[in-house]
């Protein structure tokens, strides 16, 4: 699989693919296509940060980190990691590590100090992350704390962050 920045030549197809990941994903709010778009128009995008996987110019799987939003002023260059979609056919076949995973080292090479993200502790433990709670952070949001999840590339930084998911 091929892993590259997404292009605005992209979009049209990004956005039709992510729809149709999160009709088959284990938890949706069928608006994630959506959140992407929104996301691209705020000052929180970060184009070097939104990657697609493809095969043979066929979409595969996709990723975005955009800049973390806080409920109040912190320390922390941190990253928010949403969505993360891979086609049904594809699951399981470590397409979705793949990605996850180049998209973090990029992160951490371009001076991030963490990411956060909503999502299955379960998938997301294999890749450092854990409870925002256990790393002495937040969420100012009604998001169940088992959910809440970070992973830190410099040791203590979101220890006092409130984060913002949904900001």
């Amino acid at each position: 699989m091929l892993i590259r920045p997404e292009t605005p030549a992209d979009y049209p197809a990004v956005y039709a693919f992510v729809q149709t990941a999160f009709e088959t994903a284990k938890v949706s709010n069928g608006q994630e296509q959506e959140f992407v778009n929104t996301l691209r128009q705020s000052p929180r995008y970060l184009p070097e940060l939104a990657l697609v996987g493809e095969d043979s110019g066929r979409l595969e799987a996709y990723i975005m980190l955009t800049r973390l939003l806080l409920a109040k002023p912190h320390k922390v260059n941190g990253l928010l990691l949403a969505p993360l979609a891979v086609e049904e056919k594809s699951r399981r076949h470590g397409l979705g590590a793949q990605i996850v995973r180049a998209a973090l080292q990029k992160a951490k090479r371009q001076g991030y100090h963490a990411v956060c993200l909503v999502g299955d502790p379960a998938y997301y433990g294999r890749f450092g992350f854990t409870r925002l709670d256990s790393l002495g952070a937040a969420c100012n949001r009604q998001i169940p704390a088992a959910y809440a999840l970070g992973l830190e590339f410099t040791p203590g930084v979101l220890s006092g962050a409130e984060i913002d998911f949904l900001g």
